[in-house]
């Protein structure tokens, strides 16, 4: 087992494509983060179109199918989510503020020319965890600091949608992690 630990080691340094990885992983029983959490992240953000030749002879069947419904599954929960801007249901009875109005106009501008074009990149996707950070260091210039704080920690705290992605992400590499025992 020492010579494969040395070799695999070894391998990391050479910058072998995600699917290589995922070969290498299940043909030799590697379970590492490098040999399968970050090859698989990887092809999750990597639109199928640009897999090569070489990436899909060492994708067989079933884990091929397993990536490809995952992407399915995280980009309905992205076009789900980008295009409905998150917004509490009982934002009235939030903070008191005289421009309630005022201050959701804003919360969705900033939602709709801030996140959702990143949301929708097509080439690099914005991470839907990294939302609640993004907004909170975003100016909202116009809205109420105390409704921001509102929005921002119902986002955090009772929005589920910003976990599925994540969520969707580490139940794929469970399920390839189990395939490959």
């Amino acid at each position: 087992m020492a010579g494969i630990d040395f070799a695999s080691e070894e391998l990391l340094a050479f910058d072998l494509h995600p699917a290589h990885r995922l070969y290498l992983a299940r043909r030799y029983g590697l379970q590492g983060v490098d040999w399968i959490d970050t090859p698989i992240c990887i092809l999750l953000s990597t639109p199928l179109v640009r897999y090569y030749q070489d990436s899909t002879d060492n994708l067989d069947f079933e884990l091929y199918m397993i990536i490809a419904t995952a992407k399915e599954s995280i980009a309905t929960v992205r076009k789900r989510f980008g295009t409905h801007p998150p917004f509490p249901s009982n934002f009235d009875n939030g903070p008191f503020c005289n421009q309630h109005t005022t201050c959701k106009k804003v919360w969705f501008e900033k939602w709709f020319f801030g996140i959702l074009r990143r949301i929708h990149h097509p080439s690099e996707p914005f991470p839907l965890a990294l939302i609640p950070k993004t907004l909170t260091d975003m100016d909202h210039r116009g809205m109420n600091a105390e409704c921001k704080q509102f929005v921002l920690n119902w986002l955090q705290d009772d929005c589920t949608h910003v976990q599925k992605e994540e969520e969707l992400i580490q139940e794929t590499i469970a399920t390839i992690r189990n395939l490959f025992k």
